[in-house]
């Protein structure tokens, strides 16, 4: 089955809307885009306190955002925020260009937790509230993390006796814009500390200098958008406008996605390749070189550096070139595979990462990832090599998805009409709709602000009755209060007991419900032996365990081998004594096939009672059985930890993602315990997401009248 999609076209502003100031600054013989005139124009002279810019992908949201501070430096200083590492790269490569072009002189940095250490390390700080504070003062726009804008405002960084807005006030007085790039992508435990943060920034905010929000994201989700609508705060939405086919006769308008050819198959990646390795995948190289370039995205690190391995070899005759892209890779090959003939990677360069290709091939696991990776197609008209120009002729992607999605496109199910014609052609915005409807709805998790969300907003409350700030802040910590209540739909005082009956017996479940994406609880420290001929330091590395367990080729490695190596690479071992981690392991390669183990609970659970299954609770005891090397050491650690935890009995995990809904990716995993008990369990962030989802049903979890 195959489809076309129409090439795509966004409509530029007109010269009268372009300010002045803008058009001063305006590199020769660039044109905007109307959003981006809009975006400017709100952020800098408009009254919306939030902002939206939904424009399509690839339509420079991005510059959109940067625009203020590109023109105007330390009159309109951002921080600007984006899920991925990968994707703050991107950005601060793109930003060195639009420096330049618009002969800007704005300050900027990119900045994240190891970037943090190195500062520490290099400049003698004692906390990383200073060295944060070092970046931000010194800078007109800072490229970082929503991660460490959580950890401030929910005022970690500080010594017990500091005063709370230690941080928070110079931030704030430093800062005029908040810019969240492909915050969609983020569920609702990332909503809620957005929100909070959010809704306090605003509370202290001046009128004469207030504070802009702006969410960049071509699909913002309904749930950002429902407690917006509560808050009182003004929103606006701003959207390109698009043409699709052929190039309108009247107005200016600007390419932005290449036609395409999108074929679609059901079966896995790396049995696609093997089929289509002769007849289709060399072949597209081979007949439109030099003008071509291509990308595979997969949804797991072991599947894509098995593929490196098994196209690398293919392609060397032919002198074309295959590397990786993951969250395992180096940051010096991460570099490298952006001039190879052929990238490999995972949801590292999925999210707004720009590609110059005209080759893809790649999974989905949901409707946001299918369009998140077609979105990489399209983009430019050809790429550069050695400086020279080589255009792209042809644009084609191959779509693995389920074969229930792939009916329902081109058959229909239950009776339905299909939502596509094969062979025929539609525009981006047609195939987004069609494939959205495809894919099963994604659950919900709506009673999670009730049961964890709360005790985010309750720390910073809390910090607002600091003996240092509490006199300050009292008129806003009254009229905040009242805020947070009504838009969670949350009772604080209550709240406040339950913060701090688990701070007392349950720490780590606490720490999970206030941390932004969850902690690490089997993080592992590796010196990966497969990115062959660099540095040490670019192979000293932290991975999780399960996927390593399951198809890593390990040995094990003695916590004095690993600090050695460290010390020896240069690093700073904080770095890696933060990650807490529980095993050291050599990476020698990636199995063919996936390797069984078992998650085993070393604690009798026969007699609990309902009320300790299908709720979220900090646990001891785990362990794995199964031929894993270093199994005793890696036991040892791993059963001392009190980690987050949710069992359910009864239940397989693909059976229990399917009564609840859950993503194919959502972390479950098959466990036993010592009196021969089995179910399904869930870790860390997981277990608080279906301790919310388990709420809104009736499925039974288990207990001492439960028949297992």
């Amino acid at each position: 089955m195959q489809i076309r999609t129409l090439p795509v076209f966004s409509r530029l502003a007109r010269a009268e809307q372009v300010p002045d100031n803008v058009v001063a600054c305006l590199p020769k013989g660039w044109q905007l885009s109307q959003h981006q005139v809009e975006t400017y124009k709100a952020l800098t002279t408009g009254d919306a306190d939030v902002i939206f810019n939904t424009a399509m992908t690839g339509d420079g949201k991005s510059l959109a955002g940067h625009l203020p501070t590109l023109i105007s430096g330390w009159q309109h200083e951002t921080l600007a925020m984006y899920p991925t590492n990968e994707l703050i790269r991107d950005q601060e490569s793109q930003l060195v260009g639009s420096v330049e072009r618009w002969h800007s002189k704005a300050r900027f940095a990119s900045l994240n937790s190891a970037r943090l250490d190195e500062i520490m390390a290099d400049e003698d700080y004692i906390q990383r509230g200073d060295a944060l504070l070092r970046v931000i003062r010194n800078n007109d726009l800072v490229l970082t993390n929503p991660d460490i804008f959580h950890l401030v405002m929910q005022q970690f960084y500080l010594f017990p006796r500091d005063a709370r807005d230690r941080l928070i006030g110079p931030l704030l007085q430093r800062t005029r814009q908040f810019t969240f790039d492909e915050f969609h992508i983020f569920e609702i435990p990332q909503v809620i500390s957005v929100l909070n943060a959010l809704l306090f920034i605003h509370a202290v905010s001046s009128e004469v200098r207030p504070h802009r929000f702006l969410f960049l994201s071509a699909t913002p989700g309904d749930l950002l958008l429902e407690y917006l609508s509560r808050s009182g705060l003004k929103v606006q939405e701003i959207t390109g406008r698009y043409a699709h086919g052929a190039q309108p006769a009247y107005g200016n308008w600007r390419s932005i996605m290449q036609e395409a050819q999108v074929h679609f198959a059901s079966m896995p990646v790396e049995q696609w390749v093997e089929l289509h390795w002769e007849d289709t995948l060399l072949p597209f190289f081979l007949d439109h070189r030099p003008g071509a370039k291509g990308a595979i995205i997969v949804n797991s690190v072991a599947t894509a550096h098995r593929l490196v391995e098994r196209l690398r070899f293919a392609l060397e005759p032919h002198k074309l070139t295959v590397q990786a892209n993951t969250g395992l890779s180096s940051a010096r090959q991460r570099t490298l595979s952006y001039g190879a003939d052929l990238l490999v990677g995972t949801s590292t360069v999925d999210v707004g990462v720009d590609f110059q290709i005209n080759f893809l091939l790649f999974e989905s696991r949901d409707a946001g990832s299918f369009l998140q990776r077609l979105g990489r197609l399209g983009r430019h008209h050809g790429y550069e090599r050695d400086g020279q120009f080589h255009p792209f002729t042809d644009f084609v992607a191959y779509a693995l998805v389920p074969p229930w999605v792939e009916e329902t496109l081109f058959s229909g199910r239950d009776g339905a009409k299909p939502l596509l014609e094969d062979c025929g052609a539609v525009d981006r915005e047609q195939l987004a709709a069609a494939v959205r409807e495809a894919y099963p709805p994604a659950a919900t998790y709506d009673a999670y602000a009730r049961q964890w969300g709360e005790l985010q907003t309750v720390r910073i409350m809390m910090g607002l009755s600091h003996t240092t700030v509490k006199q300050q802040y009292s008129q806003v910590r009254a009229s905040l209060g009242r805020q947070y209540e009504e838009i969670f739909q949350i009772r604080l005082r209550p709240a406040y007991g339950r913060y701090k009956g688990l701070k007392e017996t349950q720490p780590s479940l606490l720490e999970e419900a206030i941390a932004f994406r969850g902690g690490s609880y089997f993080q592992c420290g590796i010196i990966d032996e497969t990115e062959a001929g660099v540095p040490l330091s670019d192979r000293l590395k932290t991975v999780d365990l399960f996927p390593l367990l399951a198809s890593g080729e390990i040995i094990p490695l003695e916590e004095s081998a690993f600090s050695d190596a460290v010390e020896k690479a240069g690093l700073h071992r904080r770095v890696f004594e933060r990650e807490h981690l529980v095993a050291l392991y050599v990476l020698r390669g990636w199995r063919e096939e996936r390797m069984g183990f078992q998650i085993m609970l070393d604690r009798d659970i026969r007699d609990w009672g309902a009320d300790r299954f299908g709720k979220a609770l900090s646990l001891r005891g785990f362990k794995i059985d199964g031929p894993i090397p270093g199994l005793l050491a890696l036991n040892k650690r791993l059963s001392a930890r009190s980690i987050p935890g949710l069992l359910c009995l009864g239940y397989s995990p693909l059976e229990l993602k399917r009564r609840l809904r859950l993503p194919l990716l959502f972390a479950l995993y098959p466990f036993e315990s010592r009196d021969r008990v089995s179910g399904t369990v869930a870790f860390g962030r997981e277990a608080l997401l279906l301790d919310a989802r388990l709420a809104r049903t009736r499925l039974p979890t288990g207990g001492s009248t439960m028949i297992v």
